[in-house]
């Protein structure tokens, strides 16, 4: 399967341009026929995507976080559309939360070795991605994302966790919440889901395609990729003290039984909000002033070789 590797070295911190001689031992060691490309600007996994599939290239490895797998599936998915060509999509996580690797049963997280591996003794399986339009003040944008999508706090959270850069994981999305909690203020959201509409004051909206977000947050906890749906999450507006007290259930996944927490199974949401709320797909913020949000799921959308 002839592969084009789309190498983001900033990822994690940096840590992924930092393991290219590790990356590029491992694949020599496996016989992959292989060409390895690196990625020098915000959107460039995407546009060097697009030209893999205009060379032939079968199979599209995503070498580094959520965010350059973000920009390789919008590359996938738009190529398609465009007849452009087809490929399936390979990962190599090494990203600073890495959440749709942790979805990808067998696969973990900064195991380089073991995910070059996969891409020798791996198979191919559909798994579903969703389609965002946004609508802001100033702009209007539709993006596809793999993993999940925040609207409100969670968003503002990925803003932050990118200015951390002495921590990753799960503990850099932490302290970029305790950070964003100080200075949020949740405003009144609508949202409508399948038949349902939900109108609250909201710390925020979150849609699923994964189980977890933020570096290990099982936001979640019974999103499947392959299901056909998202999973819905929405978080009404908390005192200090329920803060204190629910967030670490936030990590566990436990706090879908909470009063506070509204949960669904979705194929279609709509989310608005007189007041400006900022937006994220797959940990990276597309907007900061929107003021509507319609997702869909497209099931079956990305062909998975892991």
């Amino acid at each position: 399967m002839k592969t084009c590797l789309i190498l983001n070295p900033m990822a994690g911190r940096g840590a992924a341009g930092r393991r290219r001689d590790e990356l590029e031992a491992a694949l020599r060691a496996s016989d992959l026929d292989y060409t390895l490309y690196t990625t020098h600007a915000p959107g460039g996994a995407t546009e060097l995507t697009y030209q893999a599939l205009s060379q032939g290239f079968e199979r599209v490895v995503a070498v580094g976080g959520d965010g350059t797998i973000n920009e390789v599936v919008n590359g996938l998915i738009g190529s398609r559309q465009l007849e452009l060509g087809d490929a399936c999509l390979g990962v190599i996580p090494l990203g600073t939360g890495s959440d749709f690797a942790r979805a990808i049963n067998g696969l973990s997280v900064d195991d380089l070795q073991g995910a070059v591996r996969r891409l020798i003794s791996g198979s191919i399986r559909s798994v579903d991605a969703g389609r965002v339009r946004v609508e802001a003040a100033h702009q209007e944008l539709t993006r596809c994302f793999i993993n999940g999508l925040g609207a409100g706090i969670d968003a503002m959270v990925a803003a932050e966790a990118a200015q951390i850069t002495w921590l990753t994981g799960i503990a850099a999305y932490i302290v970029a919440s305790l950070r964003a909690l100080a200075t949020y203020r949740p405003g009144v959201m609508t949202v409508r889901y399948d038949g349902k509409e939900l109108h609250r004051r909201l710390y925020f909206a979150t849609l699923g395609n994964g189980h977890s977000q933020g570096g290990g947050f099982r936001m979640t906890p019974s999103g499947r990729i392959d299901d056909g749906l998202l999973d819905l999450c929405a978080v009404q507006s908390l005192r200090p003290d329920q803060v204190i007290r629910y967030y670490p259930r936030l990590i566990e996944g436990t706090h879908v039984t909470l009063p506070v927490v509204t949960m669904a199974q979705v194929r279609e949401v709509e989310i608005s909000s007189a007041k400006p709320f900022p937006v994220a797909v797959d940990g990276e913020v597309i907007a900061t002033d929107a003021h509507r949000v319609h997702a869909e799921v497209m099931p079956g959308a990305v062909r998975l070789f892991a």
